[in-house]
C-alpha cells in the first residue's frame, strides 16, 4: 500500500471515526436533553403540584377564617338584637300596667300564695291597690317596678316577684326565640330580587 493510500485510509478512517463520535455526542447530548426536559416536566408539574396544593390551603384557611368573622358578626348581631328587644321589652312595660292598672294589679295579687305578706314593694301608681290588697304588710314604693309587686314573708323566708319586670325575665327566652323568627319572616319576605 502505497504512502498516499495509507494516508487516505486513514483520513477516511478518521472522518469515518470523527463522525462516528459527531453521531454518539449527537445521541448523548440528545439523550441528555430529553431526560433535562423530562426533568424539567417533572420539578413542573411537582411545583404545580405544590403551588396548588399550597392555594388550595391558603384558600381553605382564608374561607374558613371568612367563616369564623361571619359567625362571629351574625353572632353579636343576634347578641345587639336581642339587648335591643330586651330594651323594647322592659321600655313597653309601664304601658302594660297603664292599659288597666287595677286589673292587673289584683290579677297578679290573685296569684300569690295565701301568706301574712310581711313586706310588699310595688310602683309608687300602685300604692293605693297594694295598701288595699296587702293592709298589714309593710309597704314599699319601687319606681324601678312598672307592675305587680315584690313580696316577702316569714322573715324574708319566703319570698315571690311578681312584678312585670320579673315576668318578663321568666318569659324573655321564648318570647325572644318567637320574636327573632318573626323578625327573620319579615326579612325574608322583604329582600330584594336580586338576593333570591
Amino acid at each position: 500500500m502505497s504512502r498516499a493510500g495509507l494516508l487516505q485510509r486513514l483520513q477516511q478512517g478518521a472522518a469515518e471515526n470523527t463522525a462516528a463520535l459527531w453521531r454518539d455526542a449527537r445521541a448523548k447530548a440528545d439523550k441528555l436533553r430529553l431526560e433535562a426536559a423530562r426533568e424539567i416536566d417533572a420539578e413542573r408539574l411537582a411545583s404545580a403540584q405544590q403551588v396548588a396544593a399550597t392555594t388550595q390551603r391558603i384558600e381553605q384557611a382564608e374561607t374558613a377564617a371568612a367563616e369564623r368573622e361571619a359567625r362571629d358578626i351574625r353572632m353579636r348581631a343576634a347578641i345587639a338584637l336581642a339587648e335591643r328587644l330586651h330594651g323594647l321589652a322592659l321600655a313597653e312595660l309601664p304601658n302594660l300596667r297603664a292599659q288597666n292598672p287595677e286589673s292587673l294589679f289584683s290579677a297578679l295579687a290573685a296569684e300569690l300564695p295565701v301568706v301574712a305578706w310581711q313586706k310588699v314593694k310595688v310602683n309608687p301608681g300602685d300604692e293605693t291597690l297594694a295598701r288595699q290588697h296587702f293592709p298589714q304588710a309593710h309597704l314599699e314604693c319601687d319606681p324601678r317596678i312598672s307592675g305587680g309587686m315584690a313580696t316577702e314573708a316569714e322573715d324574708g323566708r319566703i319570698r315571690v316577684n311578681n312584678t312585670l319586670e320579673a315576668r318578663l325575665e321568666a318569659a324573655w327566652p321564648e318570647l325572644l326565640s318567637g320574636l327573632i323568627a318573626t323578625i327573620l319572616r319579615e326579612a325574608s319576605g322583604h329582600e330584594s330580587p336580586a338576593r333570591h
